[in-house]
């Protein structure tokens, strides 16, 4: 979660308005943090779209250790694996509040380098608003390449 970063996208970034489909991710990272939160500990829903069309969600959790934290997108990717996929498409990530208010959240930079790792051409879907704390800001989505996200990456992996 990329709690001091104001919005993600820059002048120089493409991004492209939600499909059907994409509204669908995004509906099912809603879906994964109402049903699965914990206040405290598991609040940010992710889901992944592969692209022959299957989702996938995942929930974020803290541990006490502190170091062994595993965001959304994390939890979410190893769905994807676990079920036979590789096939990244697509990625959306939700914080819910206390209170019950969702906001879209930009990947975190681990989350970045392991979206991109298994497609650098991978859809993320993230706000247009300035702000994506700000409350209203979710009804505001759109999609940016990770590698836009990700500007001069240093190393990929080999294929699988």
């Amino acid at each position: 979660m990329c709690a001091d970063s104001p919005s993600v996208l820059t002048s120089a970034m493409t991004h492209t308005p939600l499909d059907q489909k994409d509204h669908e991710v995004l509906r099912h990272a809603l879906e994964a943090a109402r049903r699965l939160y914990v206040p405290g500990l598991q609040e940010v829903g992710a889901a992944v779209r592969t692209a022959g069309g299957d989702l996938f969600s995942g929930i974020h959790f803290e541990t006490a250790a502190g170091f062994a934290v595993v965001c959304g997108e994390v939890a979410a990717l190893a769905c994807m694996v676990a079920a036979g996929h590789r096939d990244l498409e697509t990625v959306a990530a939700v914080w819910r509040d206390p209170e019950g208010r969702s906001f879209l959240l930009p990947p975190c930079g681990r989350c970045r380098e392991v979206i991109s790792d298994f497609n650098p051409d991978a859809w993320v879907v993230v706000t247009e608003a300035d702000d994506h704390w700000d409350p209203a800001a979710i009804a505001r989505p759109v999609k940016v390449r990770v590698a836009d996200l990700l500007p001069r990456r240093s190393h990929h992996l080999p294929p699988a």
